[in-house]
């Protein structure tokens, strides 16, 4: 993702669409939710880096393999293929710790809601009798696991060292590649989702499975000998940093997977150890508690430490009775009091907490809440804005998108992040500054810190849709 950067606005600077987008009945809001799933789905697809994407399947976002070229691990003559995997962004950056949620979140959109989710979204691997979620995850698998070192430590992320143009073609970055060391997040977050990857990928492909649990267990191996390493940027680096200075939330997530993949009670002591009250509503990628919850709770395999459980379940219909509080108490209807950078996903980060204590205890109040969440996403918000590119009239049109730049049009199925009250590049310093936290947001190009995309914001807005969808049938 972008880093906040001095940047000039441009002499065109689109303005806000204004046109309200009403909501709907029941029966519709089904039909909407279903229709959306696929064309967020294959946002992921259009993100593919290092393939050739044709026109056939990508149209005017079609590229020959980017970004193939060996790169160098940071500081050394060591060089190193790890082509593949999405951008993650507007920029094409690849990024270990955000490219986990976004893994997580598909992952666990799956197992909730399969039927949800078809061979059919019009990708290289549609017909081949497997779900085209499924296909997508293993292509970022594949680039995870190439970035791991054989002590199972995962490098942070590989880009180059700065971003290019705003109206470059993936093909067109070509500045020298480079891997970033190690950090014990990305360990915890890669151990998680391989952990989260084997059951499902045994009977589609077994030698695949193993290959995941097997570079999970290195990975969580390699966490137990090894103290907290943190990530920071190096001098002149300015491409994403998705710096976390705690990983306990990502060792437990880690334990909280391995204990589910293969039922050892050694995981499951860690994982007890590890938990942290009150953090059941954290699904962001520096925050990855929600997740070791989630999958521990609800998966196949019952949680054999009761007490365990019971601290999961109580906390986490606490943090959603907060949230309906919250919503019902806003004028908005919404849970979130302060706009920061990627509001969107905080919101649907809540959205998922709220379906999560839906699953553990059936409440009305909880889908109520889910619902208004998403209505605000689909434009019942104080801009009449719906944050999901190409999904209707009031859609963004010029998100902060390299790709959308370049081909003078926006991508479809793609989430901005939504109002920003910080005000962090000049677009929204110029422009929006003295509107209510809740406005500022602008459709441009230029306007970073609002209108950028993300892989780990559809991969949560896609759990949503799959969930509604199958709620709201």
């Amino acid at each position: 993702m972008e880093s906040v950067t001095n940047q000039e606005i441009s002499p065109v600077c689109f303005g806000m669409h204004t046109s309200k987008t009403r909501f709907y009945s029941d029966p519709q809001r089904g039909l909407m939710t279903q229709s959306l799933i696929k064309p967020v789905g294959r946002m992921f697809y259009l993100q593919r880096c290092g393939a050739t994407l044709d026109a056939a399947f990508a149209g005017a976002f079609s590229h020959p393999a980017c970004h193939t070229a060996p790169a160098r691990v940071f500081g050394s003559d060591i060089f190193l293929h790890v082509s593949g995997g999405w951008h993650d962004a507007g920029d094409y950056g690849r990024y270990v710790v955000p490219a986990c949620k976004a893994v997580a979140d598909l992952l666990l959109a799956f197992r909730a809601a399969p039927e949800a989710f078809g061979d059919d979204w019009d990708i290289l691997e549609s017909g081949n009798g497997v779900a085209d979620v499924l296909d997508e995850v293993r292509f970022e698998l594949e680039w995870l696991i190439k970035m791991q070192r054989d002590d199972g430590g995962v490098y942070h992320k590989v880009t180059c060292a700065y971003f290019p143009d705003i109206t470059a073609n993936p093909q067109d970055e070509t500045a020298e590649l480079y891997i970033f060391p190690v950090s014990t997040a990305a360990t915890g977050d890669f151990s998680a989702v391989m952990a989260m990857a084997a059951p499902l990928y045994e009977s589609i492909d077994r030698t695949f499975a193993k290959k995941c649990l097997r570079a999970s267990v290195n990975a969580y191996e390699f966490l137990k000998h090894t103290k907290p390493l943190p990530f920071h940027n190096p001098s002149g680096v300015i491409t994403g940093e998705y710096g976390d200075e705690s990983d306990a939330d990502e060792r437990y997530f880690a334990a909280c997977a391995l204990y589910q993949a293969t039922g050892q009670s050694y995981y499951l002591a860690d994982a007890a150890a590890l938990y942290q009250g009150g953090r059941s509503s954290d699904f962001g990628w520096a925050d990855m508690g929600g997740y070791g919850n989630a999958v521990l709770y609800f998966g196949p395999r019952a949680c054999e430490d009761d007490f365990l459980a019971g601290r999961i379940r109580a906390d986490l219909l606490s943090t959603a009775e907060r949230i309906c509080e919250l919503t019902e108490k806003s004028p908005l209807g919404i849970s979130i009091t302060e706009f920061l950078w990627g509001s969107n996903m905080y919101l649907l980060n809540h959205t998922m907490t709220l379906l999560l204590a839906n699953d553990a205890q059936e409440n009305e109040r909880y889908l109520s809440a889910a619902r208004a969440h998403l209505a605000y996403i689909l434009g019942n918000n104080p801009l009449g804005v719906n944050f999901i590119t190409g999904a209707a009239e009031s859609s963004p049109r010029q998100p902060h998108h390299r790709p959308s730049a370049a081909a003078g049009r926006a991508m479809p199925g793609m989430l901005v992040g939504g109002p920003n009250e910080g005000l962090h590049d000049l677009a929204a310093k110029t422009l929006l500054a003295g509107k209510p936290a809740s406005e500022r947001y602008i459709d441009s190009v230029e306007s970073y810190s609002t209108n950028e995309t993300a892989i780990y914001w559809n991969s949560v807005l896609l759990y949503v849709l799959a969930r509604m969808s199958k709620l709201d049938a």
